[in-house]
């Protein structure tokens, strides 16, 4: 029987078991998270310089950066939330792979290298 392998989030699995059409115990699936393995993915909210809305857009942040819209995030995008005092549910919790050595790769190397790497992958998987 063929394996597949898929590339995801170590919140794939949580993501399984709390949007099962039928209830389960435990996703069908797993995350590898070992050493070197896995990147942080880091996503960013901003004010553009010289916006004509500048009080909108910190309220829009403020909300953001609130209890309660960071307690969604993890439900509705499978990230973690920023704010410390947001509660994680507990089957993300139970079921979330968390890499404890993520690889890390320079911002100058992503630069220079980054056709590179993206030219060397299409070769390799689309053989």
């Amino acid at each position: 029987m063929a394996k597949s392998i898929v590339v995801s989030y170590g919140s794939s699995p949580p993501f399984e078991i709390i949007y099962a059409e039928t209830e389960i115990s435990e996703p069908p699936t797993t995350a590898l998270v070992s050493d070197g393995s896995c990147f942080r993915q880091i996503e960013f909210v901003g004010i553009l310089k010289g916006t004509n809305n500048r009080d909108l857009a910190e309220k829009w942040i403020d909300f953001m950066l609130s209890i309660d819209f960071q307690e969604e995030i993890p439900l509705q995008m499978f990230v973690f939330p920023v704010n410390g005092q947001a509660q994680l549910d507990p089957v993300f919790k139970e079921y979330l792979a968390i890499p404890d050595v993520p690889a890390v790769v320079s911002y100058e190397d992503i630069e220079n290298y980054r056709e590179k790497w993206i030219n060397e992958w299409t070769d390799l998987v689309l053989r």
